[in-house]
């Protein structure tokens, strides 16, 4: 093959020049015109006669080829090489001879049609038209087949998207369908009211003007007295239970995200790691073969299989041993073991990339459509270190804690979770509380339909809305008892057969715990435990971001009504424990790159986040905010909750028996110090602290520097 290559590079002139001999004298042979002369045994016009007018296309295809071929390297393997230099042209002519099938036909020059023995097969096959004056229902019949043509080149290229498209278009002209059916029955049922209004009208007048007012006994008139239903007077804030008006929503097409690809990792590159990892460890004594290798958008798994050395099985211990000589031999301090890997008898290590890939949130739901409609509350979080999509369901975690440090990628990830929900659900399927301390992540999504309020940005505004939040889980546990309900999935399939409303979700997202924790701890901390422990049965669920991964914001008892866990990149070990209770968080790359510890999966998996931009949010948002909305949707009102408990309202009582004992001890002393008043009171810090402060506002003692001691005025 090699020594043809070369054989055409030195006589390109000379084969070309052949080539084009052979071309003409071949197109001559097509011509009609030499039929009458004698070069009359040259006429075959076989390439007329079967492509019709398209083999003028065709001629000219074989020539542009023959011209690359000779003088240009074209590289063959390139898909989109292939497509332009070959399926696009023959696509052209079967498009050509297609419609050229349609045209009157001369049969002394083209003996079939214009559009020759190809077009009359596509489009006439097995009919015969008349050549001249064919009939309506032939070009009908044509056209139908022509389309149907298109449609299966279509589908022969593209046919994931064929079948999406073909699935929303079939669902819009449904709700087109049950829209004019419903307008329908409105119509008939305001004519038949008004018909009923106007006999009632003519009917009362009738009777007024034959009434008597003259002997009326005052005493047995009944006066009118309001019903209230007492029973029902508490309303839910996000849905009527028990009515049947729906609303027709439209889903927002993924023609909105961006079309983000998957790029593969170098292929040398993999096997020189995976060389080097098994000399690195022969070199310590160590047998071990790379027997599986997964890559990721961000890591690349190396299944290891330990050998046998000196007759015995090496050890895993020997091999995890070895991270910081791996680590020297790679040339890079975040890789990460694994052992055993998730469903193999084999030991991981997880070697970062040269470059991360993107992940894109269209990419991932187009492939995983089917499986996404089968989750009650989808979330797409990105891809795994295996190259598969990570995605769960949330009614399953049922509360999802999210840290990690700043620039880490924790709100990129919120707004990826957001994303998820707005595209694959509406208003009467989830409904949102979003509190967003740090005002600019969540306010973006102001004026969806969604939103149960307006993004929360002050704290005390925080604290009210969780309260009502606990008001609406009370009235859901009520409505699920008189329903005879187990929990909210069983209320909504009962639902759908008694013709009414569904109970929608309540998502509570926190953008940042930390803020709200300084403010209220104590309030924050009791009312996100409250409806973590008791909101699972009644649809409410939490998503909670961090980027202080303390003991102090993330609680014991936060931790332990929150099961489930995303940790991003976070500075130390320490706050790595915090998160997911076990290392590992401390050595991942950032931007995206994350350990999820779902409730079903105490090992962490890691996966590369998906990143979504502020373009794509805006498009979903501006197809929420000016959608048509006929019922207007239920929002909750946060000044029907006035007071509000604050730590920093919480006073020491001056009464206390500890105040008085304080202030008889600075009688007798220059100076009084707070160490002095947890001796001789037999109190803890916090307390005595408390005390000096309030000594201090009684006018006692004076001001003075944390830790010296205060002088007694």
């Amino acid at each position: 093959m090699h020594k043809l290559l070369e054989f055409k590079e030195k006589n390109k002139h000379l084969l070309f020049f052949i080539v084009f001999t052979f071309f003409v004298f071949f197109l001559t042979s097509q011509l009609p015109f030499i039929k009458e002369s004698f070069l009359n045994f040259l006429y075959q016009p076989f390439l007329i006669e079967f492509f019709g007018l398209s083999s003028l296309f065709f001629l000219a295809w074989i020539l542009v080829l023959a011209i690359l071929f000779f003088y240009f390297s074209i590289n063959l393997r390139n898909k989109k090489n292939i497509t332009l230099l070959f399926l696009l042209p023959l696509i052209l002519i079967l498009q050509i001879s297609s419609i050229a099938a349609f045209f009157s036909s001369n049969y002394e020059e083209f003996k079939f049609s214009y559009g020759g023995l190809l077009g009359e097969f596509i489009i006439k096959f097995p009919a015969k038209w008349d050549p001249y004056y064919p009939s309506v229902l032939n070009y009908t019949i044509g056209i139908i087949r022509f389309l149907f043509l298109n449609f299966l080149i279509i589908f022969l290229f593209f046919p994931k998207k064929t079948i999406t498209n073909i699935g929303g278009l079939n669902t819009h002209i449904m709700s087109l369908i049950s829209k004019y059916n419903k307008r329908e029955k409105l119509v008939k049922s305001i004519s038949k009211q008004d018909s009923n209004d106007n006999a009632a009208d003519y009917n009362l007048e009738e009777d007024i003007s034959n009434a008597s007012f003259e002997n009326i006994d005052e005493s047995k008139v009944n006066t009118f007295e309001p019903k209230i239903n007492i029973e029902h007077s508490t309303e839910s804030h996000t849905f009527t239970p028990n009515i049947n008006q729906f609303e027709l929503w439209d889903l927002p097409k993924e023609s909105l995200l961006e079309d983000i690809k998957s790029e593969k990792i170098d292929p040398n590159d993999i096997n020189e790691k995976k060389e080097l990892i098994e000399k690195t460890l022969n070199e310590h004594g160590i047998e071990v073969s790379v027997d599986q290798v997964k890559s990721g958008p961000s890591v690349t798994m190396y299944g290891l299989t330990p050998g046998f050395g000196n007759s015995k099985r090496v050890r895993v211990d020997h091999i995890l041993a070895r991270e910081k000589d791996l680590a020297l031999a790679l040339a890079n301090q975040n890789i990460r073991f694994q052992s055993p890997m998730p469903g193999e008898s084999l030991v991981g290590i997880e070697v970062p990339n040269k470059k991360t890939t993107v992940v894109g949130l269209k990419e991932l739901m187009s492939e995983n459509n089917e499986i996404l409609e089968s989750l009650s509350l989808p979330i797409v979080l990105g891809t795994g270190s295996d190259n598969s999509a990570l995605f769960s369901d949330l009614t399953k975690l049922p509360h999802l804690l999210v840290a990690g440090a700043t620039g880490s990628g924790k709100s990129v990830c919120i707004n990826s979770i957001i994303a998820g929900f707005l595209m694959k659900m509406n208003p009467d399927e989830i409904r949102f509380v979003m509190i967003d301390p740090k005002r600019v992540e969540l306010t973006p999504y102001n004026g969806i339909p969604h939103l149960l309020t307006d993004p929360i940005v002050e704290p005390s505004d925080a604290i009210k809305a969780l309260k009502l939040m606990v008001e609406e889980m009370t009235f859901r546990f009520k409505q699920l008892e008189m329903d005879n309900s187990k929990n909210i999935s069983t209320y909504n399939e009962k639902s759908i057969s008694k013709n009414r409303v569904k109970m929608p979700y309540i998502v509570i997202i926190v953008d940042e715990l930390a803020d709200l924790m300084l403010n209220s701890s104590n309030e924050v901390e009791k009312l996100l435990v409250r409806l973590a422990q008791l909101g699972r049965a009644t649809g409410i669920h939490l998503v909670v971001a961090t980027q202080r991964p303390s003991v102090d914001v993330v609680t014991g008892l936060i931790k332990a009504n929150f099961p489930s866990r995303i940790s991003f990149s976070v500075t130390s070990q320490i706050d790595s424990r915090t998160i997911i209770d076990s290392p590992g968080a401390e050595k991942l790359l950032g931007k995206g790159d994350m350990l999820f510890v779902p409730i079903d999966n105490p090992l962490p998996k890691r996966a590369q986040g998906i990143l979504i931009s502020d373009d794509e949010i805006d498009r979903i948002v501006s197809h929420w905010r000016n959608h048509n909305i006929n019922n207007p949707v239920k929002k909750i009102d946060l000044d029907s909750i006035i007071d509000e408990i604050n730590d920093d309202n919480i006073e020491i009582d001056s009464d206390d028996d500890l105040i008085l004992q304080a202030q008889n001890l600075a009688r007798g002393q220059k100076t009084l110090s707070t160490s002095y008043l947890q001796r001789r009171l037999r109190i803890g810090y916090p307390r005595a602290a408390r005390l000096m402060d309030e000594l201090e506002d009684q006018g006692v003692v004076g001001p003075g520097d944390s830790g010296k001691a205060r002088e007694v005025l």
